[in-house]
């Protein structure tokens, strides 16, 4: 048996605390006896060997994003590897420095299509699929503009304005918006408190106590929203939730979520405290695992189908939950075409 790898990406726009950020989760972790890995942005490592993009032609530019792609994955697939070879009740984690969707901000539509394709990949094994949770830190450029600069910036790769900055960071935003654990951690806060706040979105997302145990999600009960009307950019996923038997205390669920074409299955794990603290961990499993777990569902429960739609709105990640009628088991729910055919099927 394989120890559990968990694999989180942090990333944001420039300046935002993402350095420190990486350090304190680190040493956090470690200090729990967990085995730590962190992958090293690709981009800075072969932009700092010299690469000029404005003497480039159009076939070197796309080689260069391809091959920024790949070297992501190498390093995290190394880590991974290494984590699974040792014993199997190691606690792991792999933080990467930025994951593939941040590739996407820097090419356009037609170009990243070719480089998931050459890489052999669809968007929701390159965002989804692949990390259990994603923090994006906000720049500072948007809500601390005093303290906005690039001294950090070791490797002088980046020299963008605020205004640039603050672009930049909406964009990335965007490129990870339908990964269904993304966390974003803006500056309504001073540095350090943002910095523990991300370091708790992580610990959430693995299962373990967080330092900051105020943090709560907020929800509201609303009767429809026209978020295509309001102009907000959606991303949209079809979710089917089957409860199982438990038969040690905890509540276990999987998820089957219809997102871009492609599906994906997760188990997820609730556990209370206690203080009556919540935690939820998530494992994305295959389709076989899936199928197998399914023929423990708890008959009593019913199966709970929901239209997701993921947004960002001033800086804080929102998801407007559509429940609708579950169909038979027997008559599962087809992967939606696009995005936005789900969108469209939400009031």
């Amino acid at each position: 048996r394989e120890p559990r790898v968990f694999r989180v990406v942090l990333t944001g726009g420039p300046c935002a605390g993402k350095t420190t950020a990486l350090s304190m989760i680190a040493d956090h972790f470690r200090g729990l006896g967990w085995r730590v890995y962190m992958a090293r942005e690709a981009a800075s490592v072969l932009l700092s060997g010299g690469i000029n993009f404005a003497l480039f032609n159009a076939e070197q530019a796309y080689v260069t994003q391809l091959s920024i792609a790949r070297t992501m994955m190498v390093l995290e697939e190394a880590y991974a590897g290494i984590c699974r070879a040792g014993p199997s009740t190691e606690r792991c984690l792999v933080i990467c420095d930025r994951g593939l969707m941040d590739a996407s901000v820097f090419c356009d539509k037609a170009t990243w299509e070719r480089i998931l394709g050459d890489l052999r990949l669809d968007h929701a094994s390159a965002c989804d699929l692949r990390y259990d949770g994603v923090v994006h830190l906000v720049t500072a450029a948007e809500g601390a503009e005093e303290h906005y600069n690039l001294e950090s910036n070791a490797d002088g790769v980046r020299t963008e304005t605020p205004q640039q900055a603050r672009e930049l960071c909406e964009r990335t935003g965007r490129a990870w918006n339908s990964h269904p654990t993304k966390v974003v951690v803006d500056n309504s806060t001073d540095f350090r408190t943002k910095l523990v706040r991300g370091l708790a979105a992580v610990c959430r997302m693995v299962g373990v106590p967080a330092p900051d145990r105020d943090a709560r999600r907020r929800k509201w009960l609303v009767a429809r929203a026209n978020l295509k009307g309001a102009g907000l950019t959606v991303s949209a996923s079809d979710c089917e939730y089957t409860y199982l038997r438990s038969f040690d205390g905890c509540q276990h669920r999987l998820r089957r979520r219809a997102a871009d074409g492609g599906l994906l299955y997760s188990h997820i794990r609730r556990t209370v405290d206690e203080s009556g603290l919540d935690t939820e961990v998530k494992r994305n499993i295959r389709r076989r695992e899936y199928l197998e777990l399914l023929a423990h569902q708890d008959p009593s429960r019913s199966m709970i189908r929901l239209v997701k739609q993921a947004f960002t709105f001033k800086g804080h990640t929102f998801h407007l939950n559509t429940v609708v009628p579950a169909p038979p088991r027997s008559a599962p729910v087809a992967a939606p075409a696009s995005a936005e055919a789900a969108a469209m099927a939400a009031p």
